[in-house]
């Protein structure tokens, strides 16, 4: 019998500064994958490069993967992830959380060519180390 060849909904912790975290997503499935591609492309013509939308670079990767958050409002309330409240933070936040998300996807990435390149078993590796603090 053969590897499943479906994403598990697994969630993982990742580290920021400050004491703070975020949760994420372990690994996108296809139709998430395709929705960040889709979502960041302005124009496709056939024959010529995609226009990006500016806008969404980075944007559309942190909406598929962020599911949670350690963050609060001024009165110390918990605040929904949304993509609202991605624009709302500060520059340095929303660049912190970028790195970290890019980060856990070239780990993903990583620990997928290596199932596939036959090195080993990766399962069991874990990329919530990730810090930038």
């Amino acid at each position: 019998m053969g590897r499943c060849r479906f994403v598990q909904p697994d969630v993982v912790r990742l580290t920021l500064s400050d004491g703070d975290y975020i949760d994420v997503k372990k690994e996108l499935n296809a139709g998430e994958e395709r929705r960040v591609w889709w979502r960041l492309v302005k124009t496709m013509t056939p024959g010529e490069k995609p226009v990006l939308d500016p806008e969404k670079v980075g944007l559309t990767k942190v909406v598929e993967y962020l599911v949670g958050w350690s963050f609060t409002d001024t009165a110390g309330k918990p605040v929904k992830v949304s993509e609202a409240a991605l624009t709302n933070l500060d520059g340095e936040t929303y660049s912190e959380i970028v790195k970290v998300i890019d980060a856990h996807d070239d780990a993903v990435i990583a620990e997928r060519e290596a199932r596939k390149n036959g090195k080993g078993d990766t399962a069991n590796s874990s990329t919530t180390s990730l810090s930038v603090a």
